[in-house]
């Protein structure tokens, strides 16, 4: 599997739970299945593309996806929420810029209310946003003007010098989205970008999730996780490398003069999004989101 390719996954997993009755679902995306690109997908994703239309195969599916990945659906589904939730509380406080960095197939810069007058910066993959771009003259009319695609190899590439090409000022207080990266790429990387976001504005604020550092070096790997974990951390071609724990992230983010504003996970995703929805869905504990300030 192809970094570049992996937030398809994802995507699928959006697309699914806006085929669901509003009452139930945790958010809208009316675009998620429109941006997957079918001759990018493997077969079995194809198939959930095309069948969750079906409310009764989509229940099926989802049982199945379940069993193979115990969690995941749960997870994913509650940090779009949660991310959700955070830029529309940016939007309301008037925050000037939003910067996601590495994008993939997130269609946030289309469907989150009031977004049209924030300036958005997407930040990915050459191939990833090509075909993005392409999807975007489809099924949107073309690339909104306040909407920026960034192209970016973040293993190679400073985010700082690319952004500053395309326009984007430090000055400018600023959302910083950073939703599936981090376990991709080196600490190393991790903490140079968390250096470049600490320039940014007084109380620019930067999401972000991340695995947990016992996952990634094995020493916890929870029932029904093992083929994740083969899959994510295979010795030979490993796709994850970088993992953190709760009990160090305050004082890790504090070198970077950000301060922790909250670190949640699955006992949090629980209690605010699925239980009041009356929905049974469990959450992986292996992946969490971090909210964090610039001093």
């Amino acid at each position: 599997m192809k970094q570049s390719s992996t937030g398809y996954g994802p995507a699928i997993m959006r697309a699914m739970e806006n085929s669901l009755p509003e009452d139930k679902r945790l958010f809208s995306d009316p675009y998620s299945e429109k941006f997957l690109p079918p001759f990018y997908l493997p077969p079995f994703y194809r198939f959930f593309a095309i069948s969750m239309r079906s409310p009764a195969i989509l229940s099926f599916l989802t049982r199945i996806r379940e069993r193979m990945t115990p969690g995941i659906i749960g997870g994913l589904i509650c940090r779009t929420r949660y991310i959700d939730d955070v830029l529309n509380n940016a939007i309301k406080e008037g925050v000037g810029t939003v910067v996601n960095l590495g994008a993939g197939v997130d269609t946030r810069a289309f469907r989150i209310p009031g977004i049209e007058d924030t300036k958005y910066f997407e930040l990915d993959l050459p191939e990833v946003q090509r075909v993005k771009r392409a999807y975007i003259e489809k099924y949107t009319g073309g690339l909104p003007s306040n909407v920026s695609l960034v192209p970016i190899d973040f293993g190679s590439q400073d985010p700082g010098e690319e952004l500053k090409k395309a326009g984007y000022t430090l000055s400018s207080k600023t959302l910083f989205i950073w939703e599936g990266v981090t376990q991709y790429i080196s600490r190393e990387a991790v903490d140079n970008t968390l250096r470049y976001v600490a320039r940014a504005a007084t109380d620019s604020r930067i999401v972000f999730t991340y695995v947990l550092k016992s996952f990634v070096d094995g020493s916890y790997i929870p029932d029904g996780l093992n083929s994740l974990y083969r899959l994510t951390l295979n010795k030979k071609k490993p796709l994850w490398f970088c993992g953190f724990e709760p009990a160090e992230m305050r004082e890790y983010l504090s070198q970077f003069s950000l301060y922790l504003i909250e670190d949640v996970g699955h006992k949090e995703y629980l209690e605010r999004y699925l239980r009041p929805k009356g929905r049974h869905l469990a959450v992986f504990e292996i992946e969490r989101a971090v909210l964090a300030a610039v001093k």
